[in-house]
């Protein structure tokens, strides 16, 4: 098989496609059938895609994995609101990001909505030409474009995509806030700690020298430590930002590790609850907007399940759908995949008989959220122990660096 890059006009517009073929008379006919009446500018043999990556291509890649090409939290919802008000208002979405670009400062941004714009201006879809930019938006910001397709009503999906996007952002504010404490106290142990060793604990190896006896284990470990970091620090620091890129690249590219990743944050202390609330939050949120446009349960709930970023939650919520697909009912489904708790259940198998599974969905998605703001605006609380374990620890460490030389002073000039 041989690949062709073929330049044509269609329907007034250039393109410029590859196409698969054995020769260039089954070229022609691949093409005239699913072009017809085109009118072909170039042809020309080429490699294929697949096999090529272009020096564009892999500063992209490179740009992309250390995120050169991100965009700030408030760019994007300024961005979204903007086109989901221009939307609503009876402008064209092509108008509308024409007109949203001539006012976007951000270069990056500026850059996506000129490809959205050139992917909808040659016949895609707003969700296919923001498909493109799934690891910029995310993978909520898709499936919710995908639900305004879907539902014809782009502004109303636009909107209710930027109160949850505006929700994320402050909860992150939230969590920020409640780790600043933590963070403070951890700063001011490293200040102490590098203080005494520098300092202080010199002292009294000099004195101990003078007596030529030796400092007191725990003393020695200090001062090894202190010398450990400032003989190596640089190496360290090297292998410390290796470390995080090449675990950066294997979240992104290998399976195996982002799975034990999201594994680990569904059993780690607070970070569970964190994941499992505001998961399900988003996820029922999703699953009752697509049920109230119309949208039957199969396809709502799999569209649902594609944004869960969690791979391990987006699994279990899977085999539900499959048990769904054979028959099974939407609760009994939800109460095997182990994730809803029973009442969580029962409100499911109540929307279920009643026939207002809408209504119930929207009452579950604030009992989500409701927990999630509760583990928020306690966190000071739920990390009080372990702060205090590891404050105590690092102060005992300290005090008995610092007080068994002392202690040891008065043998050592006995001796």
């Amino acid at each position: 098989m041989k690949f062709y890059s073929v330049e044509f006009i269609f329907h007034g517009k250039k393109r410029q496609d590859v196409f698969k073929s054995k020769s260039k008379q089954e070229l022609y006919n691949t093409l005239f059938t699913q072009y017809p009446k085109c009118k072909i500018v170039k042809i020309k043999e080429t490699k294929n895609p697949e096999d090529q990556l272009s020096v564009e291509e892999v500063v992209d890649k490179i740009a992309n994995f250390l995120q050169l090409k991100s965009i700030d939290e408030d760019t994007k919802i300024f961005f979204l609101n903007q086109l989901a008000v221009m939307t609503d208002s009876g402008i064209a979405i092509l108008d509308s990001l024409r007109e949203i670009n001539k006012s976007v400062e951000d270069k990056n941004l500026k850059m996506i909505i000129e490809s959205i714009s050139n992917d909808i201006n040659n016949g895609s879809s707003l969700s296919e030409a923001f498909q493109k930019f799934e690891t910029i938006f995310g993978s909520l910001t898709i499936t919710m474009v995908q639900l305004g397709d879907k539902t014809g009503d782009s502004a109303k999906a636009l909107f209710k995509l930027v109160g949850m996007l505006e929700e994320i952002r402050d909860n992150k504010v939230k969590v920020k806030k409640a780790m600043n404490y933590p963070r403070n106290i951890l700063i001011a142990m490293v200040i102490a700690m590098v203080v005494i060793i520098n300092y202080v604990i010199p002292k009294f190896q000099s004195i101990f020298d003078r007596f030529n006896s030796e400092l007191p284990i725990l003393t020695r470990i200090l001062i090894g430590t202190e010398e450990f970091f400032s003989n190596y620090g640089g190496l360290i620091f090297i292998f410390t930002v290796f470390s995080f890129l090449l675990f950066k690249y294997m979240m992104i590219n290998n399976k195996r590790i982002k799975h034990l990743m999201h594994y680990l944050a569904l059993k780690t202390y607070i970070i569970k609850d964190i994941t499992l609330y505001s998961t399900l939050n988003r996820f029922t949120v999703v699953f009752a907007e697509l049920l109230n446009a119309g949208i039957s349960i199969f396809e709502a709930l799999e569209i649902s399940i594609s944004m869960v970023d969690n791979m391990v939650l987006r699994e279990k919520l899977q085999k539900s759908y499959l048990e769904i697909n054979r028959g099974s009912p939407l609760y009994k489904s939800f109460e095997g995949s182990g994730i809803f708790d029973n009442m969580v259940v029962q409100m499911l198998y109540t929307g279920e008989s009643s026939g207002e599974l809408q209504k119930m969905l929207n009452n579950i998605a604030d009992y989500y959220k409701r927990n999630f703001n509760k583990i928020i605006e306690n966190m000071h609380s739920l990390l009080e122990p372990i702060i205090l374990i590891f404050v105590g620890a690092l102060v005992t460490t300290l005090a008995l660096g610092i007080f068994m030389p002392i202690w040891s002073l008065g043998e050592v000039s006995k001796g």
